[in-house]
């Protein structure tokens, strides 16, 4: 692998503009891979230069200095890219803490650093914690711009996620539909996002016993997907699995197992026959084809 540190002050590698006319002058680190088993070394010369610009940076400007700051959140990111969650969180502190000194506690960039620390505490599993600075990030973003802003929705969509998880269902359920009405406001109502959010809200739905309305948000997310994305697409066949579970439950079996059928002919498709996800559509129509009697084919 070949690396190459300084200051660029034209293009990277992939063609994208570094320094924009009044934006601060950017760093890039390039690394060239010549052969595919030098990916991992690459990815550890990478992080190891990462350390040392960060360290540099905070020695020559201080450790609070703007460009110290963006130097060890950059590292941070690399950290969570690489699943070291554990290692990732002590920076995003420093970083929160940096930015709430200095552009205060509202602060868009600081909601930013909330929301940051709150998705890899989330990662982490320590979910009370990730829950109180989802709900700050939520609300300084809801206050200062508004509930169907991009990154408002994107904080709202996680807190959801997390609730879900931690078994509040009620207030999952609302901010789920308040994400929806965002995402059909900004997107429109057959965009792919805006799909995943109704199938979402319909797994939500479904946890608290309400089938038939969850019956309705699956069919919904489907025939939107059914034109959007098309027949193979992996959230489509997610959402044709969803609808036949759902279907199974409520004894809607002769649906259901066409719907097993369609999910596993696209999984085999597009994955191949021994991907997990594909075993897992093998599983679902041979227990489906059990409770039907079927017990040669199952």
């Amino acid at each position: 692998a070949f690396v190459c540190f300084g200051k660029l002050p034209g293009v990277n590698l992939a063609g994208k503009l570094l320094n924009e006319p009044g934006q601060p002058e950017r760093q890039c680190v390039v690394i060239r891979v010549e052969r595919e088993k030098e990916v991992g070394h690459a990815s550890a010369v990478l992080l190891e230069t990462l350390r040392c610009r960060a360290d540099a940076t905070a020695e020559r400007l201080g450790p609070e200095h703007r460009f110290a700051l963006l130097a060890l959140s950059r590292l941070a990111d690399v950290l969570v890219a690489r699943g070291a969650f554990a290692e990732a969180v002590p920076l995003r502190r420093r970083v929160l803490e940096g930015h709430e000194r200095h552009l205060g506690p509202e602060h868009y960039d600081t909601l930013a650093c909330v929301h940051n620390l709150a998705s890899v505490l989330h990662y982490l599993g320590k979910r009370s914690e990730a829950e109180a600075f989802y709900r700050r990030a939520l609300a300084g973003k809801e206050a200062q711009f508004g509930a169907n802003h991009p990154s408002t929705l994107t904080s709202m969509n996680n807190l959801a996620a997390l609730l879900r998880q931690r078994g509040k269902l009620e207030e999952a359920e609302e901010l789920q539909r308040k994400a929806l009405a965002g995402h059909e406001a900004q997107l429109g109502a057959s965009h792919p996002n805006t799909l995943i959010i109704l199938n979402i809200l319909a797994m939500i739905v479904e946890s608290q016993g309400k089938l038939e309305e969850a019956e309705g948000l699956y069919r919904r997310a489907l025939e939107g997907s059914e034109s959007q994305l098309g027949p193979q697409h992996p959230h489509m066949l997610t959402f044709v699995n969803n609808l036949a579970d759902l279907l199974s439950k409520q004894g809607k079996l002769e649906e259901a197992e066409g719907l097993h059928r369609r999910a596993l002919e696209g999984k085999e498709s597009q994955l191949g026959p021994q991907h997990p996800s594909t075993l897992v559509s093998v599983d679902n129509l041979a227990m489906l084809l059990c409770k039907q009697g079927k017990l040669e084919e199952a």
